[in-house]
């Protein structure tokens, strides 16, 4: 309990747009979910995450990382690349971190967000299939309400459902492992509007954290899963049509 609440408070004594990213795969998002909400055309995100096996599909039984790149070519479009480190003993005579596991993700928000009625989206995770295993195969669709707060506070939630990826795929699939309802909410305090703090059930288990931005295009962030591991990472951003 202590090492998460440390890192989280470290996150909230540092110094936005709004932080938008789903964290762990690198899209729109909150930590381990995606949400509407729609990012302006032309930006760019990348970065890398650190990922406990614990938030990882049972093919990793070991602690990871990866990196990612994604693309909102519109508001209503975006496209996204990562790759995930695998740990095998591929031509060593020990287990090494020399073999990626790369999947795609595309999401399309189908309803732009109102006064009254929430914004939708529609996507998925690892939908290619190839010679390898889809590890993080998933579908859903995900609905995003804010609500601006007295005093220039801002809270958002969403609703979504996953649906399980392919069944015929020769390891464990995103789906077997997030499958179902998922939800989460985030808050953006009217006296740190460089902070975003989240808590989510991403149909796994519960994800409670904080990110901010420390320069104009640099973000951070960590989270707990289950209070029994922490996940982090870091991510540029800029708008390269404006």
């Amino acid at each position: 309990m202590k090492k998460p609440l440390l890192i989280l408070t470290l996150l909230i004594i540092g110094v936005y747009q709004h932080v938008q990213a789903q964290y762990m795969l690198g899209t729109t998002g909150m930590m381990n979910i995606p949400t509407a909400d729609r990012q302006k055309p032309g930006t760019v995100m990348l970065g890398g995450n650190y990922l406990p096996k614990q938030v990882m599909p049972s093919r990793f039984n070991y602690n990871t990382g990866n990196y990612f790149v994604s693309i909102s070519f519109f508001s209503f479009l975006e496209l996204a690349y990562r790759a995930t480190l695998i740990k095998e003993d591929y031509m060593s005579s020990k287990p090494k971190y020399n073999q990626q596991d790369r999947s795609y993700s595309i999401r399309l928000c189908v309803w732009k967000e109102g006064k009254y009625l929430p914004g939708i989206a529609l996507g998925a995770n690892d939908p290619i299939a190839d010679k390898g295993a889809n590890t993080f195969q998933s579908y859903y669709g995900v609905i995003t309400k804010g609500f601006h707060l007295s005093g220039e506070h801002y809270l958002s939630a969403s609703l979504g459902y996953y649906l399980e990826g392919n069944k015929n795929s020769n390891t464990r699939w995103f789906g077997n492992k997030y499958k179902g309802i998922f939800g989460g909410i985030s808050y953006i305090p009217a006296f740190c509007k460089e902070l975003k703090m989240m808590a989510e059930y991403d149909s796994d288990g519960f994800n409670v954290g904080a990110a901010i931005r420390l320069w104009k295009h640099m973000a951070i962030h960590a989270f707990t899963h289950d209070f029994n591991c922490v996940s982090g990472g870091v991510r540029y951003e800029c708008t390269l049509i404006h």
